[in-house]
């Protein structure tokens, strides 16, 4: 591709390609910005490799430009029609002291300034080409947009439709943050007035509503308000006229944010490498992760699955340690911490965060969090915006905003999982101790009592139930119920359309920390007990299945199955609950390590239709949905209930004679090759697959691509293939890797690693073979582009279990 930068003007935004764009992306780029405009959802499919990734990013951005600056232009146009009827300036002392202020404050401040005063950006002429020199003078497109951008948020913060700016962790007020920043730079507030600030080239610019009064760091500054004129009677400001038009005139003021999804964390850190060669990469971002990829903190970190409860009780305070990090996290979240780490503005990945957090000493995790207030774009897995628990913790508010959605392909899936849930019966009878210990404890005792009894309901069904279960195949067996049966049980049980509400305003009574008391007639906040973390996941999670089933009078009722399986484990002793303690020393030595073989039952919500989570997004601006494979677009969009208005089938960039695609029914040794489960189990087979991938690693060079349906065939072919010898022919020719299934995701990068170097480093053998598995670590999120991938070998398709009780 051209390095040169091309400009497109689609739907009358401009927008900045860093190369000449291939067809299908200009197919593209016409597509989001027209659904942008319209408020319409896209469906769109464009090939692998056909740079459909930098198509979204620059027509989403650039759109998203255009709007703060017809925002900026037409709250400057309103304050030129304003200005003849503005009232004469005031000579009393103080306010002719503050005019000189200011005019001292715009000498000092000039060059960083510059880039706010509309009347300097206004000399340039839309759509005029920069030159290298102007953009070493003015710094980046980009960038000044950005300035752009963060001034007409100054301009609207008393937007009705404006996020609420609140702090995750309440250890400053707004006050004591303006205080500190401003007296780092010799800077004194008056007033309590809402000033924002913002760095640029290492200074301070003030923004404020007010005329307010900001001098040199000195001990002698006026006290007291002026009493020389009619400024402080009260009268109507010009503020109170510019709320009245902010508030007619909210739309226009609101600028969407863009949520970015892709599948995998992987995904994410390509989407941010492409962004880095835009001329939007400056544009304010965040990157939501879990606490596997951003967690600092040396022990939790190095614990296994039950991080996200050590991270809360840490945040509690429980065992009388808090997070250290956590209290740094101020120190990551202002943006400029992250600018200068680069010593410019450009975009960055979790591990660029996680990095300077680490030398911070400040949580990636929370700063995240809190960079998404301020953020235009949010990269984030796409189940973080489809999960309804996972949107409410993350604090994600998507009314208004646009959402994409990469790599769309397997959204069915993820969007059936996000509202569907599983609880296992020792879980439930956790919870309800626990709520009994909250209500023999007098705490909360009108709010627990309910809970409760939804605790004991659900627990006592499941033990009726579990007489009822049919078996299914070898130690198996289950009993499966539709969702309207469900609703007649939890009827049954008090649990109604009607009772459900009062559920939950009591659930979220009882996960509120603080609580409002009266000390001799004056109300002061108290803190509370609250129920363990592993307890809350239990009720948020049933709550959340309720809400599915109850919503919309029912309607989705049929859409779920209700499933109570029993299954046998086997757990070691020592997990298990010893009453009492003196059979810890009587056991002998040797017999510690016995295991015992435990019933397990579970219940499952299981959600057949994508559509029910879909619904949540019924008040997002755009839905933009990408994938290389899409079709059948029709059942696609109807599967997930949104009525896709626009939709794209972009033709690939390479043409045909470069590629060749087609189906091998037979082997080198005249041997059918069919896929098919009983097919695969037989030796034939097998081998005849072996023959077939040993003859196209000798004839093709560099890397090559095997996927399988699953790890169980993947076994089997290699316990073969190893038996036979196959397998160190393979390697005579090729270096061998298989993809390992599970393991430390360390493990998996260093495989790459040896993939990626045996094609590079070229020896004895031509290039590598990396044998995967489909919807695997390997399938979707890496990149194998040119002599990493000369060829692409799939046996057979991955279909479900039959025998799976979902299916």
């Amino acid at each position: 591709m051209s390095s040169d930068v091309s400009e497109y003007t689609i739907g009358g935004v401009k927008i900045i390609f860093p190369c000449k764009a291939y067809p299908s992306q200009l197919a593209m780029m016409n597509a989001i910005v027209k659904g942008l405009n319209n408020r319409q959802h896209c469906l769109l499919e464009s090939p692998t490799g056909s740079g459909k990734s930098l198509a979204l990013l620059c027509s989403a951005l650039s759109w998203q430009q255009s709007l703060y600056e017809k925002s900026l232009l037409t709250s400057s146009c309103e304050k030129e029609d304003r200005k003849p009827e503005a009232s004469p300036p005031c000579r009393c002392t103080c306010h002719s002291q503050s005019e000189r202020d200011k005019a001292a404050t715009r000498v000092n401040h000039g060059a960083s300034c510059s880039f706010n005063n509309y009347e300097t950006e206004s000399s340039i002429k839309p759509g005029s080409p920069l030159t290298s020199t102007e953009c070493k003078e003015n710094e980046t497109l980009a960038s000044k947009l950005s300035a752009k951008k963060r001034l007409s948020q100054h301009d609207n913060e008393n937007d009705d439709f404006q996020v609420d700016r609140k702090r995750i962790r309440p250890l400053e007020t707004e006050q004591q943050v303006r205080k500190r920043h401003c007296l780092a730079k010799g800077v004194q507030l008056v007033d309590s007035l809402e000033v924002y600030h913002q760095r640029k080239n290492g200074e301070l610019i003030v923004h404020s509503e007010k005329n307010v009064k900001t001098t040199p760091f000195s001990p002698k500054t006026s006290s007291g308000p002026c009493t020389e004129c009619s400024c402080s009677s009260g009268r109507e400001t010009d503020k109170d006229t510019t709320n009245t038009k902010k508030k007619e005139n909210g739309d226009r003021a609101f600028i969407p944010k863009i949520f970015f999804g892709t599948r995998t964390h992987k995904q994410i850190s390509q989407i941010t490498r492409e962004l880095k060669r835009t001329a939007y990469s400056s544009v304010p971002m965040t990157i939501l992760s879990s606490r596997d990829y951003t967690c600092i903190h040396p022990v939790v970190s190095s614990s296994g699955s039950n991080r996200n409860e050590m991270c809360v009780e840490l945040l509690e305070a429980k065992h009388g340690k808090s997070c250290l990090y956590y209290h740094g996290v101020h120190k990551l979240s202002e943006h400029h911490a992250l600018q200068s780490a680069h010593r410019m503005y450009q975009a960055w990945d979790i591990e660029d965060l996680v990095s300077l957090g680490k030398k911070l000493r400040a949580c990636a995790y929370f700063a995240a969090r809190e960079l998404m207030v301020g953020a235009d774009i949010v990269f984030c897995p796409y189940n973080y915006l489809l999960d309804p628990q996972i949107r409410e913790s993350m604090e994600i508010n998507l009314k208004g905003q646009v959402v994409i959605l990469d790599e769309a392909h397997n959204i069915e899936d993820c969007a059936r999982e996000s509202v569907s849930y599983g609880v296992t019966e020792s879980q439930l009878k956790a919870a309800r101790e626990e709520l009994d210990f909250m209500v023999n404890n007098n705490i909360r005792q009108k709010d627990h009592k309910p809970l409760r009894a939804v605790c004991c309901s659900l627990t006592n069904w499941l033990r009726q139930s579990s007489s009822q279960l049919i078996e299914r195949g070898y130690e198996t067996s289950c009993k499966v119920w539709s969702g309207k049966e469900m609703l007649t049980i939890l009827h049954e049980m008090g649990i109604t359309g009607i009772t459900f509400p009062i559920l939950q305003k009591h659930l979220a009574t009882v996960l509120e920390k603080e609580e409002k008391i009266s000390v001799l007639g004056k109300e002061q906040l108290t803190e509370i007990p609250i129920v363990s973390p592993a307890t809350q996941i239990v009720l948020k999670g049933l709550f959340m299945v309720l809400l599915c089933l109850f919503k919309d009078n029912s309607r989705f009722a049929d859409d779920y199955r209700v499933a109570l399986q029993q299954t046998y484990t086997w757990i070691n002793e020592s997990q298990l609950d010893v009453s009492d303690t003196s059979a810890v020393f009587t056991r002998p030595k040797h017999k510690r390590s016995l295991r015992q073989k435990t019933v397990v039952h579970m219940l499952n919500f299981w959600c057949l239709n994508p559509a029910v989570a879909f619904s949540d997004l019924s008040d997002v601006r755009t839905i933009v949905l990408t994938s290389g494979t899409l079709s059948p677009m029709d059942s696609f969009s109807s599967e997930l209930g949104v009525k896709f208005s626009i939709q794209l089938e972009a033709n690939h960039v390479i043409r045909n004679s470069q590629v060749w695609v087609g189906t091998i029914g037979a082997g080198p040794n005249g041997r059918k090759l069919c896929a098919t489960f009983q097919h695969t189990e037989t030796f034939e087979f097998q081998d005849e697959v072996g023959a077939l991938l040993l003859s196209v690693c000798q004839r093709v060079s560099q890397g090559i691509l095997c996927f399988l349906p699953s790890y169980k065939l993947l076994d089997k072919l290699k316990d073969r293939w190893m038996h036979t010898g196959l397998w160190r022919n393979l390697e005579l020719v090729k270096t061998v890797i298989a993809e390992p299934q599970g393991g430390a995701k360390s493990d998996f990068d260093e495989l790459l690693k040896i993939y990626y170097d045996a094609i590079k480093c070229k020896g004895e053998k031509d290039g590598a073979l990396l044998i995967a598995v489909c919807r695997g670590k390997v399938s979707e999120g890496l990149d194998f582009c040119d002599e990493n991938a000369r060829a692409v070998i799939t046996i057979g398709i991955p279909f479900p279990n039959v025998k799976d009780l979902q299916v």
